[in-house]
């Protein structure tokens, strides 16, 4: 985790991955190490522990993905709908031709009402995100 000048201001685990605050205002989610996918349940335990840990603020908000290989039309949309109540902006770490058509579908079919851009890196996505403040 790239935390060059900050520190972690908050931790929260949840049943996909582990949800942090950074005290330079990042949001970041990083996924258990064997998920690959992420289903509606888990998706609205996290939209709460999002919403808990900014104050109901929206934060720019990083997630590697790297891992994300499966992702519904239910999903799709919930993450459609309910980002922007947490994440000012979404930078999102992938690795692979499967994550990237994940997103570009649910950007084509589901536009988010934030930016929200793909990187190689935590540290080039955190780069761009730092950018936008």
């Amino acid at each position: 985790m790239n935390l060059e000048n900050s520190h972690i201001a908050r931790k929260e685990k949840c049943s996909a991955g582990t949800i942090t605050l950074r005290s330079d205002k990042i949001l970041m989610f990083n996924p258990l190490e064997h998920k690959t996918t992420v289903n509606i349940s888990e998706l609205k335990e996290m939209y709460a522990v999002f919403m808990d840990i900014t104050s109901g603020v929206p934060h720019l908000y990083y997630s590697d993905n790297t891992n994300i290989k499966s992702f519904g039309a239910e999903e799709r949309v919930y993450v459609s709908d309910n980002f922007h109540h947490f994440a000012t902006a979404c930078a999102i770490k992938e690795n692979s031709p499967i994550v990237r058509f994940i997103t570009l579908s649910i950007l084509y079919l589901n536009k988010p009402k934030i930016p929200l851009k793909m990187f190689k890196t935590e540290d080039a996505a955190i780069k761009w995100l730092k950018s936008l403040n």
